[in-house]
């Protein structure tokens, strides 16, 4: 199969684009043909003043993207287009020019855009699903993208116009990587037959038989507000017989640093970025993974990170999370912004050693079955089969 893959790299390199990494390498090794169609958005830091100046409209409908998608199609033909991140550089122009071209296109929902500008459901250190029926003036209101009423009126002009150019119609099929945002989905009115769950998938390295597992829970992401970062340590501050090592970088991380520092804490570690080997003995030496979001979280990396370490996973009960993990089979569920009931689960798998032992190996398993790469690929395919049956169908009914 013939898969054009659509990817605009962010400035900050994150779980999408390992996830974007990981599915081109899996395809490849099924024998797929994989066309990457990508930007990477460092390109603003060099854009002249023309560029600048171009910005807006081509973030609305870039011409380069459909003049350069319509040579690609054309030349290489592809079955399908497998869409994850476009914004902005290769913009909402992407769908229109695919469904002109009569090239189905899956769209991945790492986020909620097209329905949030700033793709989070979450603004003032809340939840908040105000722009989901398509009044973006809310994100105007409450400077939702970085704190700017300009970006966030960007985005919303971006998402507004385009959803009035019928913008969702045109996407053949959207996979929702948990359940949770097929639900959210259906809110929105996407159709059912358009809506397909397909989780994120890993490839779990073998485990040493031994390992340190002194005690320390693990906190791995981005250092910023939705991912809970005040409530964990709130929740450290009432364990200080219990060791936090936190892997990340983000725009919290000066201040959670300078806050720890005055306040004398000594058994939060901030480490900053960790890749590759140095990350996974961190992680395979954990007593746990503690994900404490207060957004709708959708299915993080980091937790298959943790199950594939053999180590549970300490969620709260928000988004994606509860069809994640396993509430006392592989690890455990606390209410979001509860910084007692969190501390309260990490004294309980302090003192039930044999128990985290169980629910990492209930972790694992789910990487190797559930989780794994041949499920990942055969569900792709079934996503695949479809949405092109569907476009052969109406083709034939013209």
């Amino acid at each position: 199969m013939k898969v054009l893959l659509v990817h605009s790299a962010y400035q900050q390199y994150g779980g999408e684009d390992s996830v974007v990494k990981a599915e081109t390498e899996l395809l490849q090794s099924h024998g797929d043909e994989v066309i990457l169609y990508g930007r990477h958005n460092d390109e603003i830091k060099d854009f002249n003043i023309f560029q600048k100046a171009a910005f807006v409209p081509q973030s609305i409908y870039s011409w380069k993207t459909s003049s350069e998608l319509d040579d690609v199609v054309r030349r290489v033909q592809p079955d399908v287009a497998f869409i994850h991140n476009i914004y902005p550089l290769i913009s909402p122009s992407v769908y229109h020019a695919l469904h002109a071209l009569g090239v189905p296109a899956v769209q991945v929902l790492h986020n909620f855009r097209p329905f949030c500008p700033n793709g989070l459901f979450y603004t003032q250190n809340h939840v908040c699903e105000a722009c989901k029926s398509g009044n973006y003036l809310n994100a105007v209101k409450n400077r939702c993208f970085r704190g700017s009423a300009a970006l966030s009126g960007l985005y919303g002009l971006v998402l507004g116009l385009n959803r009035m150019a019928r913008m969702v119609d045109k996407i053949s099929g959207f996979i929702c990587l948990t359940e949770f945002f097929r639900i959210k989905m259906r809110e929105v009115g996407i159709p059912e037959s358009k809506l397909f769950v397909r989780p994120n998938f890993v490839r779990a390295p073998a485990l040493r038989e031994t390992r340190d597992s002194s005690g320390y829970a693990l906190f791995l992401g981005r250092l910023s507000p939705e991912k809970g970062c005040w409530m964990l340590i709130r929740a450290f501050e009432q364990l200080p017989g219990v060791h936090l090592k936190i892997v990340g970088t983000g725009p919290m991380e000066q201040e959670l640093r300078e806050y720890i520092r005055n306040k004398g804490i000594q058994n939060i570690e901030m480490l900053g970025f960790k890749a590759g080997e140095e990350k996974w003995e961190i992680l395979r030496n954990a007593l746990c993974v503690v994900l404490p979001s207060e957004w709708y979280e959708n299915f993080p990396v980091t937790a298959l990170e943790g199950f594939m370490a053999a180590r549970p996973v300490v969620a709260s009960r928000i988004g994606g999370l509860p069809y994640i993990v396993e509430d006392g089979k592989s690890g455990l569920l606390f209410e979001p912004g509860n910084a007692e009931e969190l501390a309260q689960h990490l004294r309980y798998l302090v003192g039930h050693p044999a128990e985290a032992e169980s629910m990492g190996r209930r972790g694992r398993m789910l990487t190797e079955t559930k989780y794994g790469p041949e499920e990942g690929y055969e569900n792709l395919m079934r996503v695949f089969a479809q949405v092109r049956g569907k476009q052969a169908a109406a083709v034939a009914a013209i």
